[in-house]
């Protein structure tokens, strides 16, 4: 297993045929950006949920995170989503490994409302602890500053495995581009392969790679993952068959230094390479008693997920013991991987995508030596990121220093923001004390703060969009169904704009193009949804709710047609608040005293700015330009809840998140105690109190007495309960003489 994206730069041909076709099998021997480009043209001819779950998983699968959320999204918005049960699950993944915590626990959390059993609904359950346990995650213990480390080592294809020989010699894998068919140098005709490099590091910055000429690589196989055995001069790395993308068998080799040459390298015997599973990512340690240890990772039967990691002890003829386990805590029910040792602490890292992290796979250290381990640690925020982390290593010979492998925002790569693992380099540094100010702000709701700081929210919409060509100033067209349509036309836009100005203007409109769509469009129609979801807990809890609507249209057409399409525009906003969870919030609308109220304000083209484009001759700039696009849209603000005074401040400090009440059991009566601060100068009390939950009664409450707490006391009955990881029941409080009612949120978990 290389955990490297081998399919960017590799060319697959496959017989002239339907494109679905072409697209499983492309998907099936794992070329999933090739699956990506056939599923995506025969969406184009026929879109159906089915071709679009087929693009959302091909874009999981080669780490395209961003794109697969648009797709996810729109299976879940079609009407056949019930037709895919773990919809919910990959796009809360998704949402993780893009850095977006809230969201991904959200959807995690609808998944687990239908699916408790199987692996997937274990996973959930852990995935929904690590988006709290980021949400909640207090300032890092240890601060990191991660580098790239550039062009002469990093390239848009994928880098992994660095370890530093001595304190200069830099060892590597990269993929390797096939030589010239003939050439003495070429490895294959048709494949890139996993090799071995090396680079002299004695400078500020590492000299160009070179592939390493001392025997290590396999010009048929790939070669990758070294790890150094000084005591014993001896090199370990892995030499994986390249027969199948989607699934590469590996086994750890050794080459033994004899007089300042390198042997030729050996299979490593005993039951090191298990038939039958991957072996794979060697690590060298030294234990105190003198014993010499193979750390390694692999699917073998007998771990305790997929991928665990192992250990051996080498004697000094190189002969490896019976591989164990290295057992809890390290490992753990998902997959842990590339491990290695720093001899100088005595400290394993390697990383899991199971312990709680930031996303993908996080890096983590254990104290320990042998069967003796420390609960893992999670190397925090400044060197972890929502994307995969994997392969660090220590510098033996420069203190607090090391390499790092990820495919984080600002990797190199061939095709979508994350697709490909780059080299990075860590080095550990001092915090800085920094005084503490605190300032008094006035006490807000905690609703009231989250839904402003969604607004204003910008909605997009392609030209002449909805209803093409209508004279009508409504529609029955929702949001969500034209920007499933608007989503699929990146492509159109690119399209649009010719080379004649070059490659370099081009390419930099792509990217103004790719930029809008994922940071503009998708990014406003995810807080969208946010904003149904705390609309919807405001009317519940009893607020009157008054929001502005205002739509607006690039200058293309005419003025009075541009007024009829802004309409139009509102119209399809207001319908997908109707139609949201079957129409429930149907009910609070009205014009005459309804709990919500939406003022609609319909600007056409009059505020477009001068520069953009009427022109219907050039669409590439009065309709497929960005200038253009951002002209399409309408905006969510001015929010207010009518019965506010903003004069009056209330005196409780209510949290700024879900405050974790505990875990409870099902089958039972939970009494539960809630402690709030608050800023009372005389005694008083609360004139309003309520739970937004049947099975939960208020049993009482303290009065709010300076110097104390106040202490809700409540009483949940669970005997009907059925597990969850996370639960939020709403807690809605008045103080007496005031008029601002606040809501905040109590989570919890019921086990069994």
């Amino acid at each position: 297993m290389l955990f490297s994206v081998l399919s960017p730069t590799v060319s697959v041909t496959f017989a002239q045929s339907d494109d679905l076709r072409e697209g499983d099998e492309a998907f099936r021997f794992g070329y999933y950006k090739t699956a990506v480009d056939y599923y995506k043209a025969a969406y184009k001819k026929s879109p159906q949920p089915a071709i679009a779950y087929k693009i959302a998983e091909s874009l999981r699968l080669s780490n395209s995170y961003r794109e697969a959320i648009g797709a996810y999204r729109t299976v879940l918005h079609s009407s056949a989503a019930n037709s895919f049960p773990h919809c919910e699950y990959f796009l809360a993944a998704m949402y993780r490994n893009n850095g977006q915590a809230d969201s991904a626990l959200i959807f995690y959390t609808r998944y687990l409302n239908y699916a408790n059993d199987g692996q997937l609904a274990q996973r959930a359950r852990q995935e929904a602890r690590a988006c709290q346990w980021v949400l909640d995650s207090i300032p890092d213990s240890l601060t990191f500053r991660v580098q790239h480390l550039g062009r002469n080592i990093n390239s848009a294809a994928s880098e992994s495995g660095a370890v530093l020989m001595g304190d200069s010699l830099l060892f590597y894998s990269a993929m390797y581009e096939a030589a010239k068919p003939g050439s003495k140098d070429a490895i294959s005709s048709d494949l890139v392969l996993m090799q071995i490099f090396q680079a002299d590091f004695s400078g500020d910055e590492p000299n160009k790679g070179e592939l390493n000429s001392w025997g290590l690589n396999n010009k048929e196989k790939h070669s990758c993952n070294v790890a150094f055995d000084p005591l014993h001069e001896n090199i370990y790395f892995t030499i994986c068959s390249p027969d199948d993308f989607a699934d590469i068998p590996c086994e750890i080799y050794v080459s033994h230094r004899n007089k300042g040459k390198w042997s030729k390298a050996k299979k490593l015997g005993g039951d090191i390479n298990l038939a039958g599973c991957n072996n794979t990512q060697p690590a060298i340690g030294y234990m105190p008693d003198g014993s010499t240890l193979l750390f390694f990772s692999s699917n073998r039967e007998g771990g305790l997920g997929g991928y665990d990691i192992w250990y051996s002890v080498i004697d000094d003829n190189g002969k490896p013991s019976p591989a164990v386990n290295l057992g809890t805590p390290v490992n753990s029910e998902g997959n842990e991987i590339t491990p290695f040792y720093d001899n100088n602490n005595r400290r394993l890292y390697f990383s899991s995508d199971w312990h709680l992290g930031f996303g993908g796979y996080d890096v983590f250290c254990s104290q320990g030596t042998r069967d003796n381990w420390q609960l893992p640690l999670n190397l925090g925020s400044t060197l972890n990121s929502e994307a995969n982390d994997i392969y660090f290593s220590v510098n033996t010979d420069i203190p607090n220093s090391g390499y790092l492998t990820s495919n984080r925002r600002g990797s190199f790569f061939i095709d979508g923001n994350t697709c490909c693992n780059d080299i990075y380099e860590w080095k550990q540094v001092r915090k800085t004390p920094r005084r503490r100010v605190v300032e008094v702000q006035p006490v807000v709701s905690q609703q009231k703060a989250a839904i402003h700081h969604l607004l204003p929210i910008r909605l997009y919409f392609h030209n002449d969009e909805p209803d093409p060509k209508s004279k009508l100033a409504t529609t029955s067209t929702n949001y969500f169904q034209t920007y499933n349509r608007y989503m699929f036309l990146r492509n159109d836009y690119k399209k649009a704009h010719t080379i004649a100005n070059g490659n370099v203007v081009y390419d930099s409109i792509c990217d103004a193009i790719d930029y809008f769509f994922d940071y503009e469009v998708q990014y406003n129609c995810e807080r969208f949804e946010q904003f149904l979801n705390l609309l919807l807990d405001d009317l519940k809890a009893g607020h009157r709710i008054s929001m502005t609507v205002e739509g607006y249209a690039s200058p293309i057409h005419t003025s009075k047609y541009n007024e009829l399409i802004s309409k139009r525009r509102i119209a399809s906003i207001v319908n997908q608040i109707m139609e949201y969870k079957k129409g429930i919030l149907t009910k609070y609308m009205g014009t005459n005293g309804g709990s919500l109220q939406i003022r609609e304000v319909a600007y056409g083209s009059s505020h477009a700015g001068r520069e953009v484009s009427s022109d219907p001759r050039h669409t590439n700039k009065s309709i497929y330009s960005v200038e253009a696009a951002k002209e399409r849209r309408i905006e969510i603000l001015d929010y207010q809840y009518l019965e506010d005074d903003s004069s009056l401040i209330s005196c409780l400090h209510l949290p700024t998140r879900a405050m974790h009440i505990g875990t409870y059991f099902t089958g039972e009566y939970a009494d539960i105690q809630v402690h709030l601060k608050h800023t009372a100068l005389d005694e008083t009390t609360l004139d309003f109190i309520s739970v937004g939950s049947p099975d939960v009664k208020v049993v009482g409450y303290s009065k709010l007495t300076p110097g104390r707490e106040l202490v809700i006391y409540l009483r949940m009955d669970n005997r009907k309960a059925e597990p969850t990881v996370s639960s939020f029941l709403p807690l809605t409080l008045r103080v007496t003489g005031e008029q601002i009612t606040q809501t905040m949120f109590l989570e919890y978990t019921l086990e069994k």
